[in-house]
């Protein structure tokens, strides 16, 4: 079993931040999918991933800013996506980059937004813990990839 990716003192601080990111990308964007896939694939990411506290630290604006998204911090909510399934989506990323200390960008890329938008019915019912298993589990290779972080 790898260790985490980065100290657990971060882990709820990744959650309420990463909750508050995906709503305003969901917010303020139509191709929400494809910003949280730029996102996850960014060396921003990659450097939160590597537990370098000057990044786990940055609030959402200051990680939105950094990839030259500017937001409405007003704008109402989005009509086509429900931002309990954003927050949702956005503690199983957390979660499992964490745990399972996977690059954010390999996460993302077998397990795209768009695919685990359309999995929170029936997986919202479970802890965000068993919910990232079975996802794990779902994965093809998953656990038989090695990474040198």
């Amino acid at each position: 079993m790898r260790m985490p990716a980065y100290d657990e003192c971060y882990l709820n601080g990744m959650f309420q931040k990463h909750r508050y990111l995906f709503k305003l990308i969901g917010r303020n964007r139509k191709d929400a999918f494809k910003v949280i896939m730029n996102y996850m694939n960014s060396d921003y990411r990659r450097n939160m991933d590597e537990g370098n506290p000057l990044f786990l630290n940055k609030t959402p604006k200051q990680i939105l800013h950094s990839m030259n998204i500017s937001i409405d911090g007003n704008a109402p909510m989005s009509e086509e996506l429900d931002e309990f399934i954003l927050e949702w989506m956005a503690d199983i990323y957390t979660y499992m980059q964490w745990k399972y200390n996977v690059p954010s960008g390999e996460l993302a890329s077998k397990l795209k937004p768009e695919d685990l938008y359309s999995k929170y019915y029936p997986l919202h019912e479970t802890s965000v813990e068993n919910g990232a298993e079975k996802l794990r589990i779902m994965v093809d290779n998953f656990d038989k990839v090695e990474y040198d972080i």
